[in-house]
């Protein structure tokens, strides 16, 4: 992928955070948009580690048991999102602070990236 795709994907994700809790905080919605969010963010995680899984298991890269913290993690917030999206759990709190989370790791990498450019260090 190029800069400006990358550049452009995380700034976009970053709005979408933003504006989906901006919407939740005022109430302006009965969707269960905030869950619906987190799984859908949990699943990109799940699908992209799915490929280096398939190089650990298949390909005999090396890998360490700190790096499944992250495929961990969206491993959690997708079950919390489903249990939440069938009815099974109330975790309101839980959901907006894992958002707020996600939602600052990626104006963290909109920033790095904007700012940022290799091509500078030639």
């Amino acid at each position: 992928m190029s800069d400006p795709v990358i550049l452009a994907i995380t700034w976009l994700a970053f709005a979408v955070h933003l504006a989906v809790g901006v919407v939740a905080l005022r109430g302006m919605s009965t969707l269960p948009l905030v869950p619906a969010l987190n799984a859908a963010v949990a699943s990109a995680v799940l699908a992209y580690w799915m490929t280096r899984w398939y190089s650990y298991l298949f390909q005999g890269i090396t890998w360490y048991l700190s790096d499944q913290a992250l495929p961990l993690y969206a491993l959690l917030v997708l079950a919390l999102s489903v249990a939440t999206l069938l009815g099974a759990f109330k975790g309101g709190t839980l959901h907006g602070v894992i958002l707020s989370v996600d939602g600052l790791a990626l104006l963290a990498a909109a920033l790095f990236f904007t700012f940022f450019k290799m091509d500078r260090m030639i």
